[in-house]
């Protein structure tokens, strides 16, 4: 005989059958309206908890910040500490380190006023590469400005086959001044300038960038950043282009000699000279672009796109709450406490906050996905965060001991934000 277990089917009269019936049936929807609360809790929880990274206080995002921007700057400027530095108020600063300075301060304002750049849509694209080699420097558009001393070494460039290549300035994706040099060993600060043309017969050195070289005897590449003027020349109608490499000046005493030797720059001259310049490979231009029909596709996601920046988050009331920038402004001695940085005496660092609840809806958040970047991620946030997404450099002039300088440092200014 076979035993009665749960799945074994049994009778039952018509009584217990209805009530059994209506009771299960009572029982079902209960269950059905429990399951329907809990997800509408569930979702509502799941909205909430992905509108932000995490619930922030201003004051602490503020007092963050601060902390962040004191060791941003002691990193950048490769100190680890603080200078001791007396009164700066008490100095008297050079005509030649003002000008340096205000030189940083207008390049600063030139690349702040061109349009920003839609990095991660052109970083996805293929680049064409193109490269531009200096004029020799026997080239007649030197004149006789152009006498390689110890201290100064220049790089002439047509820029005519440049524009006819990149006929539009947006094309430019990226451009590098590359050069191969030997040296002794010894490391030595370098300063790139860039000549600007006033008017035809009137033109200014401005400071570019600068980097702590320690060249050895074999050659090596030594690489500049140029992307910004090379827009600008491209925009211009300039013929010529020029840059100027020149050892660091303290301005408490002159220029020390350049302890490197670029290979292509041939100072000896007649026959002699000309065979050892065309044996070597002269400083070039090394440009990467975008085609025209990248371009287009590139500008026609731009105006669809709404910058989360000052402009923006300033129009809106007071109380927004979303990501935005939010302005904050450092001052270098109230702030930090500090009394080393001469110029300026404090600047808008800002930064961004709020949630992103525009983005992630019930209906977007994948369950599975989600396990999954969580596990391999398990310290970070799955919910998008508003982030930096523009940020400028900050022009500073400053004393270590006796000893003033203008440094640039890159990123330090946040101009606007996304959610990511």
């Amino acid at each position: 005989m076979r035993g009665k277990n749960a799945l074994e089917p049994r009778s039952c009269s018509s009584e217990e059958g209805f009530l059994g019936a209506t009771g299960g049936l009572g029982s079902r929807r209960a269950v059905g309206w429990l399951f329907l609360l809990l997800l509408a809790l569930e979702q509502l929880c799941s909205v909430l908890a992905f509108s932000t990274c995490k619930t922030l206080d201003m004051d602490l995002m503020k007092r963050k910040r601060i902390e962040a921007i004191r060791g941003q700057i002691l990193s950048k400027l490769k100190l680890p500490k603080p200078p001791e530095a007396e009164d700066p108020e008490s100095r008297v600063l050079s005509e030649e380190i003002m000008a340096l300075y205000n030189s940083t301060l207008e390049i600063i304002r030139e690349m702040a006023a061109e349009e920003p750049q839609e990095t991660l849509q052109e970083e996805y694209y293929a680049k064409e590469v193109h490269r531009f080699t200096m004029l020799p420097t026997d080239h007649e558009s030197y004149g006789e400005e152009y006498k390689k001393d110890n201290q100064n070494i220049y790089f002439g460039f047509d820029v005519s086959p440049i524009r006819l290549t990149l006929p539009d300035p947006n094309l430019l994706y990226r451009a590098e001044l590359r050069m191969r040099a030997s040296g002794t060993g010894q490391e030595q600060r370098l300063e790139l300038y860039q000549q600007k043309y006033h008017s035809r017969n009137d033109s200014s050195w401005y400071y570019l960038q600068g980097q702590a070289v320690k060249v050895k005897s074999e050659k090596e590449w030594l690489s500049f950043d140029v992307t910004n003027v090379l827009r600008v020349w491209l925009a211009s109608t300039d013929i010529l282009g020029r840059f100027r490499l020149s050892t660091h000046c303290s301005c408490d005493s002159k220029r020390e000699d350049l302890k490197v030797e670029i290979e292509g720059i041939v100072t000896k001259r007649g026959d002699q000279g000309q065979i050892s310049r065309d044996k070597q490979q002269r400083p070039y231009l090394l440009i990467m672009a975008m085609t025209p029909e990248r371009v287009d596709s590139h500008n026609h996601k731009r105006r669809k796109r709404s910058t989360l920046d000052a402009d923006f988050c300033s129009s809106q009331s007071p109380e927004e709450k979303n990501c935005c920038v939010r302005r904050l402004y450092i001052d270098f001695r109230k702030d930090l406490k500090w009394k080393w940085i001469h110029e300026p005496k404090g600047y808008y660092a800002n930064f961004c906050m709020g949630p992103c609840p525009y983005l992630w809806s019930s209906d977007t958040q994948y369950s599975k996905v989600l396990a999954l970047y969580n596990q391999h991620n398990p310290s970070a946030s799955a919910a998008p965060c508003c982030v930096p997404d523009e940020l400028q450099p900050l022009g500073i002039l400053y004393y270590v001991g006796r000893q003033a300088k203008v440094e640039q440092l890159s990123n330090m200014i946040v101009k606007s934000c996304r959610c990511s």
